[in-house]
């Protein structure tokens, strides 16, 4: 499989690149590699309850994330890009878990979410 990017400077471009040149957001693992690989959670955040229906859901916002981009670039189709952002603020409506500071194992503090993603 190809290496996973977080080189585009944004989260939305770094998930458009996860479909090209080849999908890479096939099945869990890779998905949840690729949601802590960009930031969305912190490093360590076990995603246990990451199942089946989590990488079709990531495609089909991934999907309306490019066609808001594409609209966006060419300025036609408003139809489909108000569409498109209808489901990407449904998408992002739930509250994610607040991170918080908590004593690592040396004794410094370090990030973690406050409840399961």
């Amino acid at each position: 499989m190809d290496e996973l990017r977080f080189d585009a400077g944004r989260i939305c471009l770094d998930l458009l690149a996860t479909a090209h040149p080849l999908e890479r957001l096939d099945a869990v693992a890779p998905l949840c590699a690729w949601i802590r690989g960009c930031g969305l959670v912190p490093p360590d955040t076990p995603l246990t309850h990451a199942d089946a229906s989590w990488p079709p859901a990531f495609r089909e916002l991934r999907r309306n994330t490019g066609q808001l981009v594409h609209g966006w670039l060419t300025r036609h189709d408003a139809g489909s890009y108000d569409l498109a952002l209808a489901r990407v603020n449904d998408a992002a409506r739930a509250v994610p878990p607040a991170p918080r500071a908590v004593r690592g194992e040396d004794g410094g503090l370090v990030r973690e979410l406050a409840g399961p993603p």
